[in-house]
């Protein structure tokens, strides 16, 4: 099994090359915050994680990606079974089973391990939209929109209510690209876009008040803002308090405010491995996951986050050329949900590093610590592999080119079967 998984094109060669090289510097990272330790413990379970991800990942390269068209809707039901109690742990008690930690239900705990259902849901999503969407038209209709997006709304809401913004938000763009990519009209989408964001006054209003702090802190930045609210409160009472606005930078803003120090005091090569103030002192909170890219300027400066951006560059355009290779609808649109989902990762996490984001809680790919959102990426890494490695050619017309004449008189047909990977 570990030989056939192992025959790759080189796409997908170059797209585990870099989720392996963003890995190290992952472990690299947060091995240099508890380096003081006799036992690294994130750095131990890290990497036990990492092993265990590239088995999972082996097992699904070997089962190929048909397992999962033919099981896609057992796949989403069950991530829709694991959220239901993290939705209701706010008002039903389960115990030492989902703890309450900073005021939210994330997590499921096991014996000797925990896990994060909605990581996991993130998979679940893309795989459902792809057996969806891959022979349907309905969605070239306005109307015929309102399917896709109105199944989106149950895992979001679900998510949503644990709560978990981040990844509800992060369904946005992934939902959008996989419909793009499976021939929605511009014009539709662009109007849903419009839509949505007249309805989204509407949503501030249903979100939880630390919620929008952190969506005002990429506004509250500004000195002189801050300093208009002190002065003119009445006129800026809808952004925040005089008091909020003198505590910002000690409260609310204290993150990001030390998460841009420490990336920007690396410089051009940074400080070095292991070394500077944000490495021996734990300045910054959550440096380890959430806030890791910080870390990597203040050890390696510019040139390393230049790399590591680099790195996540590979993987998308290898996840492109897998999909633009494929003529296999479920598979075209499963490469394109799993390089939306990193990219989209990606972007928020660095954004909400340099202040361009609202904090969400957002993982960086393959580099923040975490077991769930670690073995999550390996999956989807392995997804693209499988896509790249069994390419079936249909006799059919290309998959989602409706403009053309002829797919008037011709449609995609899927194939008999979805065999294993050899």
């Amino acid at each position: 099994m570990i030989r056939g998984a192992l025959r790759m094109p080189q796409s997908a060669v170059l797209a585990v090359t870099a989720a392996l090289a963003l890995s190290a510097v992952g472990l690299l990272c947060i091995y240099a915050t508890e380096s003081d330790l006799a036992v690294p413990r994130y750095t131990v379970k890290q990497l036990a994680t990492l092993l265990g991800g590239a088995l999972c990942g082996l097992v699904i390269v070997r089962l190929g990606f048909g397992w999962f068209a033919r099981c896609a809707w057992v796949v989403v039901a069950l991530a829709v079974v694991a959220l239901l109690p993290l939705a209701l742990a706010r008002y039903v008690s389960f115990g030492e089973l989902i703890p309450n930690r900073r005021g939210a239900y994330r997590w499921i705990q096991l014996p000797g391990f925990q896990f994060q259902p909605s990581e996991f849901a993130k998979i679940a999503y893309i795989v459902g939209l792809a057996a969806y969407l891959r022979y349907r038209r309905n969605y070239r209709t306005l109307t015929g929109l309102l399917i896709p997006f109105i199944a989106s709304a149950a895992p979001a809401i679900l998510i949503l209510l644990e709560p978990n913004l981040g990844t509800t938000i992060l369904m946005a763009p992934v939902l959008f690209i996989m419909l793009f990519a499976a021939g929605a009209r511009t014009r539709h989408l662009t109007a849903i876009l419009l839509i949505s964001l007249c309805l989204a006054p509407i949503a501030w209003f249903g979100i939880r008040g630390y919620q929008r702090d952190r969506i005002l802190g990429v506004l509250l930045q500004s000195e002189s803002l801050r300093q208009r609210i002190i002065d003119e409160p009445d006129k800026y009472r809808f952004l925040a308090t005089p008091r909020q606005a003198r505590q910002w930078t000690v409260d609310d803003g204290m993150q990001l405010l030390r998460s841009k120090t420490a990336l920007g005091s690396g410089g051009l090569t940074g400080e070095g491995w292991g070394r500077g103030t944000f490495i021996e002192y734990d300045f910054l909170p959550d440096r380890h996951n959430d806030f890791v890219f910080a870390l990597i300027g203040h050890q390696w400066g510019l040139l390393g986050c230049l790399l590591v951006l680099a790195f996540y560059a590979i993987i998308v355009m290898a996840g492109m050329e897998i999909a633009a290779a494929t003529t296999e609808p479920f598979a075209r649109l499963l490469a394109v949900g799993v390089v939306a989902l990193i990219a989209s990762q990606v972007i928020i996490n660095i954004g909400m590093t340099v202040g361009l984001m609202p904090i969400t809680g957002m993982t960086l790919p393959f580099v923040s610590y975490g077991g769930s959102s670690l073995l999550t990426n390996c999956v989807a890494v392995a997804l693209l592999v499988s896509v790249a490695r069994h390419r079936p050619y249909l006799l059919a017309n290309h998959p989602f080119e409706f403009d053309r004449p002829r797919d008037r008189s011709a449609s995609v047909r899927p194939s008999p079967r979805y065999p294993a990977e050899p």
